[in-house]
């Protein structure tokens, strides 16, 4: 089974970014500098991996040995969100925590001119936009969309944020869906989802 995790660390400096990406190189996981589009915690530098594991528990441990070389060279974590395809849905049902509620979320990737637009176009629909500031393109943008009621929601919820691109004829250039099992600091992304 896999594990995704998304490890937030603190606001950088442009010294310490250097310092992070080549860090995340040499740890072998993918840097990311997202910037939220809204929101009280905009830029959310972060790295991220795979672990495949039978169980969270044990993919927890080497999320843990990874994170604390982060440490190690003086990174504040901020954040730890863990990660699996939505078919896992025992996780929804059954958190692995007392303190968390699971949530389905899919990000969306595109390419456009006007992001005013984009964002009109998603935030009735409760699609919220954000960007990797590593990308030099500036026209590539994410659209998420998280849901807590249930996976049927979650899909019909997306299908209308589908319907809504294609009609506009922006094209979705890839998509991941995702069921988040655990999120040390969802209140990372207030002002932002809420």
């Amino acid at each position: 089974m896999e594990f995704e995790y998304h490890i937030t660390v603190n606001d950088l400096t442009l010294a310490d970014k250097e310092a992070f990406v080549e860090l995340c190189k040499s740890e072998q996981v993918k840097p990311l500098m997202i910037v939220l589009d809204k929101g009280n915690h905009i830029h959310q530098p972060m790295f991220t991996g795979v672990i495949k594991s039978a169980d969270f528990h044990e993919a927890n441990k080497e999320i843990e040995k990874i994170v604390a070389k982060f440490k190690e060279n003086g990174f504040t974590i901020m954040r730890k969100k863990v990660e699996t395809p939505p078919k896992h849905e025992k996780y929804f049902h059954q958190p692995i925590t007392k303190h968390f509620k699971p949530y389905f979320e899919w990000h969306g990737k595109v390419e456009v001119d006007d992001m005013a637009m984009v964002k009109n176009l998603c935030e009735g629909l409760g699609g919220h936009l954000s960007r990797n500031s590593l990308n030099p393109n500036g026209k590539v943008r994410f659209i998420t969309v998280r849901e807590y009621k249930s996976k049927e929601k979650f899909y019909e919820r997306v299908q209308k944020i589908h319907s809504v691109l294609q009609a506009n004829k922006i094209v979705v250039l890839k998509e991941q869906y995702e069921l988040c099992i655990y999120d040390s600091r969802e209140e990372l992304d207030s002002g932002w989802i809420s």
